[in-house]
Parts: C-alpha cells; sequence; structure tokens
C-alpha cells in the first residue's frame, strides 16, 4: 500500500512538474492517407510533451489524388483560404505554438493559411514545420512567418516525406538545438 502511495504522489508530482513546463501546442493540417505531417507532428508532440491537434477544414477535400491537386492547384493560385472548424484548445493557454503543412505547390496547404489568418499569435514562440516531395519546402517558411507578424518565428523543420518514419533523432536534434 505505501509504495502504491508513494507511486501516486510521485505521478502526481511528475504530471503538475510537465504541466508547469509545457506550455506548447503542435497544430498541423494533412490530407493524404499517408499522413507524414501528422506522424511528424505526432513526434514533436512525443518530445515536446505537448498538446497536438489537426487544423481541420469545414468541408473536407476530395480523395481522389487528381481532384485535389487541380482544387490545391486552383487554391494555392488564388491565395484562397479553406473555412476550417474551430480548434478545441484555446491558443492563449500556449506559448509555444508549433504550425505544419504538407507543401503544396511550394508552399502550405490553405488550410493552415486560414489557421494563420484567423489566430493572432502575437508574443508566441512559433515554429513551422513541412512534409514534401522532391520540391523541397519551397517559399513555405517565408510565407507562413508573414502571417504571424507580431510572434516570435523560430528555425523550422522540414523533412521529405518518404523519410517521415525514420526522422525521429533528426526532431530531436532540431529541438535540442533551435527551439528554445
Amino acid at each position: 500500500m505505501k509504495k502504491v502511495m508513494m507511486l501516486a504522489v510521485f505521478s502526481l508530482a511528475l504530471a503538475l512538474s510537465a504541466a508547469g513546463k509545457s506550455k506548447s501546442i503542435v497544430l498541423y493540417f494533412s490530407w493524404s492517407d499517408a499522413e507524414n505531417t501528422r506522424i511528424l507532428a505526432e513526434e514533436i508532440a512525443r518530445n515536446t510533451h505537448a498538446v497536438v491537434e489537426r487544423i481541420i477544414p469545414e468541408t473536407p477535400y476530395p480523395r481522389k489524388y487528381a481532384e485535389i491537386l487541380k482544387m490545391g492547384r486552383s487554391e494555392i493560385k488564388q491565395k484562397a483560404s479553406r473555412p476550417i472548424k474551430a480548434l478545441k484548445n484555446d491558443l492563449k493557454n500556449f506559448d509555444t505554438v508549433f504550425v505544419g503543412s504538407p507543401i503544396w505547390f511550394g508552399t502550405y496547404a490553405p488550410p493552415v493559411r486560414s489557421f494563420l489568418q484567423q489566430n493572432d499569435l502575437s508574443g508566441k514562440k512559433v515554429y513551422f514545420f513541412c512534409t514534401h516531395g522532391k520540391g523541397g519546402p519551397g517559399v513555405f517558411f517565408k510565407e507562413a512567418a508573414l502571417l504571424a507578424p507580431r510572434s516570435v518565428v523560430g528555425k523550422g523543420f522540414n523533412c521529405y516525406g518518404i523519410h517521415v518514419k525514420k526522422i525521429a533523432p533528426k526532431v530531436t536534434e532540431w529541438l535540442k538545438k533551435d527551439v528554445k
């Protein structure tokens, strides 16, 4: 019984300590079935003890690849925003915000644009991350930072999508070196 009590007290102390330190949230949008961006978001959250939440469009994108290419290209070209569902978490409760997106036509997906336009990240530390194909991150980091003008934008992280399942050591290195 004494061991159970001690374990309970230790667990509570650990939880309170983590709660005091962790004021981070990882937000991401992911469309594909592979969900590389989700995998990366969860790895960041695991390493930072952050809350993780998906950015969800009000109207889902089509599941057929040809259709999403056409629609995505059009939305990116028009710099369109796509209405998103309200977040479950209140951003006022977080000091650090990680924002992730797959790269669509050289930049972030429209739901991420919507998130950045609709939410005031003033005074928060913001770290952008992305997954991409052979084209790399394009102008994602530059364009995303422009939509978070009163925040402190740190060095971002990008990952070639097919490598995401082996990315844990690089995420850990980035977090230790560049996330303050």
